[in-house]
């Protein structure tokens, strides 16, 4: 198939995108480069990548009636730690959702018969107790400007099917575990294990700094379990219609996250 992958220089795209061409599939990446500046290019060049701001709908439908997709994957998105979220939390909520409604919009236009939608566990940031993964009616809208982007993108995408009859698949990757990401410095605009990587094998810090008490809980998932779930069985019509959660029941707090980097790094690199 003719799969456009948006977000496609993200490092979970990356991941993504050497399966999909793996299995025969013909992959354009688009992306806007707004994070880093520059491709990752862990994904290889195997595939036709196009530089573009999917805020602007002329561009995008341009884009799409060029490329004529079977499937398009979308995953463009800011992505950054906890405090990046409070940091651009207009651009955030604005321009994700922005996005999202052109490359669905393209997809009616187009004929485009599936728009696949990579959500986040943040939709579950206010939930009490167990909910149905499929039914994000009985999800409590999130604080976050990132989760309330996720929950309406979800929302999104289910009105377009229910009015347009665009298929999709909803997958919600749970606090993803990757070597791709860096530390930006600012505590907290990358996720938390890159920050603990920089101050404890990088800098060399005796005390660790933290968001909150370090007594939350998060579930890491690594890079490539999330990659081949979205990769196999985003293009099977069993997943049309529902939505996915990716993600392992090994919870850690940040104090033992902390813990466990020192004690392997003081094995590994010396670091004490």
């Amino acid at each position: 198939m003719r799969v456009l992958v948006c977000g496609s220089e993200g490092s979970l795209m990356q991941a993504v995108i050497p399966k999909l061409l793996r299995d025969k599939h013909v992959v354009y990446g688009v992306d806007n480069l707004c994070r880093y500046g520059e491709r990752l290019g862990i994904a290889g060049n195997d595939y036709e990548f196009r530089k573009c701001d999917l805020t602007d709908r002329p561009s995008v439908n341009a884009l799409v009636k060029s490329i004529k997709p079977d499937l398009i994957i979308q995953a463009a998105a800011r992505i950054y730690g906890v405090g990046g979220f409070n940091m651009y939390c207009a651009d955030i909520l604005g321009e994700d959702l922005a996005l999202h409604n052109n490359v669905l919009k393209a997809a009616v236009d187009y004929n485009v018969p599936k728009v696949v939608y990579t959500s986040s566990s943040m939709v579950y940031e206010n939930c009490q107790g167990t909910v149905k993964e499929d039914d994000i009616n009985e999800v409590t809208a999130p604080h976050t400007e990132y989760g309330l982007s996720k929950f309406v993108g979800e929302r999104m995408s289910i009105a377009f099917e229910k009015q347009y009859g665009v298929a999709y698949t909803i997958w919600r990757p749970f606090n993803i575990l990757t070597p791709y990401e860096k530390s930006e410095g600012t505590q907290g605009v990358s996720h938390v294990f890159a920050d603990f990587m920089n101050e404890i094998i990088v800098k060399r810090s005796n005390v660790v700094p933290m968001l909150g008490d370090g007594e939350q809980i998060r579930c890491f998932t690594w890079i490539d379990e999330v990659a081949e779930a979205i990769a196999t069985h985003s293009f099977s019509a069993k997943t049309n219609g529902h939505a996915f959660n990716l993600g392992n029941h090994e919870p850690i707090t940040m104090i033992e996250l902390a813990k466990k980097i020192r004690s392997i790094a003081a094995n590994e690199f010396g670091c004490t």
